[in-house]
């Protein structure tokens, strides 16, 4: 992995443990670490913190090298939920979790090692998989496959529905290729 990669997800993870901020990774990085190993050059994370400490976190963000706009950040992160910056070359995108599924699956993430000294709060398999369902682009297809071939001993399919149908309304089609994904996976 590149770098400046590894130095952001150590930083970010670093930081927001000593502020005891909730954090977990999603994403790409999040797929390689409860998957298979696939490109990617972003961070992707959820993130549950206070507004008052966000100035605060950003202030120690940027002195330790990320790239930002203070005033855009908490603007977008406050208003739009979302929000992006940078680490050298590396993207990090922070998401709020404003859906119930988003705050369930970030109290159902677990810490994993990245690196020796370094543990990161990663989603579960079934968060990722329903989060990836939001999204549903067609690298999001992949990562669910590859998801649920990695997991498939240890995957809550009940839980994995249970959490898709609480939003799925007028999404017929999604619902009918993760109902087909989740039926190959038991079958297989």
């Amino acid at each position: 992995m590149p770098g400046d990669l590894v130095a952001a997800v150590e930083l970010l993870g670093e930081v927001f443990d000593r502020r005891k901020i909730r954090y977990a990774l999603l994403g790409g990085l999040a797929t390689i670490l409860r998957g298979r190993p696939r490109f990617t050059q972003d961070i992707d994370v959820l993130l549950d913190v206070p507004q008052v400490a966000l100035p605060g976190l950003l202030g120690e963000l940027m002195h330790r090298g990320f790239t930002l706009d203070v005033a855009t950040v908490l603007r977008e992160f406050v208003h739009e939920h979302m929000t992006a910056f940078r680490f050298g070359v590396v993207r990090i995108d922070w998401l709020k979790p404003v859906l119930p599924l988003y705050d369930h699956a970030l109290s159902a993430a677990t810490s994993l090692t990245w690196t020796e000294g370094h543990t990161l709060r990663v989603l579960a398999p079934e968060g990722l998989i329903v989060t990836k369902m939001v999204a549903f682009r067609p690298q999001d297809q992949e990562d669910i496959r590859t998801l649920l071939a990695a997991n498939r001993r240890d995957i809550d399919v009940d839980l994995i529905r249970r959490e898709w149908a609480a939003v799925a309304e007028g999404e017929d089609g999604r619902t009918r290729w993760l109902n087909e994904e989740l039926s190959a996976m038991v079958a297989g």
